[in-house]
């Protein structure tokens, strides 16, 4: 399957791979390098992967890529196996069958290699599902946390979800009656520098947050996901890295935090920002926010006793 794809497992953290015309070409969305620190950029999955170590030249992310496609083949091979297998037991018809996985990973994309970002192509992850009252190759944006599955499990065989489930059934997104569950979804890291990473994403519109005390980094990022489905940022208009992926992103395809004429979506995003933290209880706040964080639970939270938080 490597050889499919004209890729090999490169061991010299000294050289490049090399080039081959089977391997993939580079992700719309690949940089040479990510302009500034995402807070935790000194990880192992951005600089210790075999293979790829701190490169993001052409040769090595087509070649890493060429590596993913025939891992991803390989698990195409096996999920079939497990459906002819159902099928010859007469349960294929009777049985649901969910794929997903763990966050998606950069490869290149915006000059990251892991997946310890809030870009679309790391948040999100592979979700298809197959089963009783589920039209075939239908495709919706769902915005479901893989925390719903238990809630969804229950849904579909009439079991009772227990006291301890917090997710939400998206059994109507299934079977065609509901395009979504939920109208805003909430992504966190904060893995290295504090308080690292937040997004909130509504609509068509998504927000992303930085900031390190370690690192002195502070920035904001808005995307028209819509109009910009690749998070283009400044630095993919630059002629060297469209002449490498063929891309020219149009002017609008940008970071817009700083345009004028988006300040007000802007202000409206940061405020449903603050008010999902509050909701799910983060701990922390970006040094622009009100400085509102319990720092300790209660003792009645502590005991199990739940009780609100601002």
């Amino acid at each position: 399957m490597l050889a499919k794809y004209g890729s090999v497992n490169h061991r010299d953290p000294a050289t490049s791979p090399a080039l081959h015309p089977k391997q993939p070409p580079l992700p719309p969305n690949w940089l040479p390098g990510h302009p500034f620190d995402t807070t935790h950029t000194d990880l192992r999955d951005e600089n210790k992967v075999s293979g790829v170590w701190m490169r993001r030249d052409e040769a090595t992310i087509r070649n890493e890529i060429g590596r993913e496609y025939a891992c991803a083949e390989n698990i195409d091979i096996q999920i079939g196996r497990v459906l002819a297998k159902l099928e010859a037991m007469g349960e294929l018809g009777n049985t649901y069958i969910f794929y997903t996985a763990d966050h998606g990973i950069a490869i290149g994309r915006h000059g990251l290699q892991g997946k310890q970002n809030l870009y679309e192509h790391s948040w999100r992850v592979p979700f298809i599902v197959k089963g009783p009252g589920i039209k075939p190759g239908s495709r919706v944006p769902g915005n479901i946390y893989l925390g719903d599955l238990l809630a969804t499990f229950c849904d579909l065989t009439g079991v009772p979800a227990p006291d301890t489930n917090e997710g939400v059934s998206f059994k109507p997104v299934l079977l065609g009656e509901k395009p979504v569950i939920r109208d805003t979804l909430y992504g966190v890291y904060s893995g290295g520098g504090k308080p690292g990473m937040r997004s909130v994403k509504r609509g068509d519109w998504k927000l992303i947050e930085y900031e390190s005390a370690k690192s002195k980094v502070r920035e904001t990022q808005l995307f028209n996901l819509k109009k910009n489905p690749f998070e283009f940022l400044a630095e993919h208009h630059d002629s060297k890295v469209a002449a490498l992926t063929g891309i020219k992103p149009a002017p609008h395809q940008t970071n817009l935090a700083k345009d004028p004429q988006h300040a007000a979506k802007l202000a409206e995003m940061r405020a449903l920002l603050l008010a999902e933290m509050r909701r799910l209880d983060d701990p922390y706040r970006f040094s622009d926010q009100p400085d509102d964080v319990l720092t300790a639970p209660p003792e009645e939270e502590r005991k199990g006793r739940k009780k609100p938080r601002p």
